[in-house]
């Protein structure tokens, strides 16, 4: 009974997140107007209508193909919304918007898309055991990806204006116990990242090489910082105390006049940082975490 109890709780879980990332895709989309699916806010990323298809698209040649080998029923869209439409010399997208699809022809693919997984997913979570061996993972990786996308989508939508963008149909309320910051302390000791290259095992291509380093002690805050929070350390002087940043000595000797927060170069074609650039990412991500983490506490 146990065991029992156990698998439904097990399937229950995973309905509801992979509803929930869905949910959270679609609210993102339904807030723009038809013509904002069709513009580029970032000069480097695709027009918004590759999104419309990619979150869906990506969990069909997931799951659909490798996990289930259901038969493909639009192989020119799990194509097109795979990889979008490639730059011509290998310059910045320059692809115009009519040679993207309709979106009615993009919500129809997605409606049957969502319609064959879903028998296929709640056949497999039913029992599990008859399944791909790796199902719950790649499961895991297709809302992780979607959930990626979402944080994506939301900043390029600050990036178009307000007339292409509309009010929610209804008004979204959460209520959610008060939680309490803290800090949590971690031993030191050692951490395995990654997979080895031989692995059969499902994983992100960055994945791939294992390494074992040895951490020293630390400690992490127990939730996210909230914008609310982070806008009222701003607003507290934050980055002027500098008793917050004492840990950190590459905060305490420079002035927070000399700080610009801004994107770090990066090569636009590949996308790549320099070493020196993601060393330095680094430290100011440390070091604002640890300087908010003081004030929090």
């Amino acid at each position: 009974m146990g065991a029992l109890a156990s698998a439904i709780r097990t399937r229950h879980e995973y309905q509801l997140r992979l509803a929930h990332a869905r949910s959270t895709t679609d609210q993102l989309f339904e807030i723009l107007r038809e013509e904002a699916l069709y513009e580029r806010p970032i000069a480097e990323r695709h027009r918004v209508v590759f999104y419309v298809g990619h979150v869906e698209a990506f969990d069909w040649n997931l799951l659909g193909q490798r996990a289930f080998g259901l038969k493909r029923f639009h192989p020119t869209f799990d194509q097109l919304f795979a990889f979008g439409i490639d730059p011509v010399g290998g310059g910045l997208p320059s692809d115009k918007p009519e040679e993207w699809p309709a979106r009615g022809q993009v919500d129809a693919y997605n409606r049957r898309l969502r319609e064959e997984l879903d028998r296929a997913i709640e056949k497999t979570l039913a029992n599990s055991s008859a399944g791909h061996p790796q199902f719950l993972t790649m499961l895991d990786t297709a809302i992780e990806h979607r959930l990626m996308h979402a944080e994506t989508l939301a900043y390029m939508s600050h990036r178009l204006p307000a007339k292409m963008k509309k009010a929610p149909r209804a008004e979204q309320r959460w209520m959610a116990p008060q939680i309490r910051h803290r800090m949590v302390e971690i031993e030191a000791g050692p951490a395995t990242l990654g997979l080895p290259r031989e692995s059969s095992q499902f994983g992100w291509d960055n994945e791939r090489g294992m390494v074992t380093v040895t951490a020293p002690e630390f400690a992490i805050e127990n939730h996210n910082v909230t914008n609310r929070q982070f806008l009222l350390f701003m607003q507290n002087g934050g980055y002027r105390d500098r008793s917050l940043w004492a840990a950190i000595a590459e905060w305490t000797t420079r002035s927070v006049n000399t700080l610009k927060m801004r994107a770090p170069p990066r090569n636009v074609l590949t996308g790549v940082e320099s070493i020196q650039t993601a060393n330095h990412r680094q430290a100011m991500v440390y070091g604002l975490r640890r300087g908010l983490g003081a004030w929090l506490s």
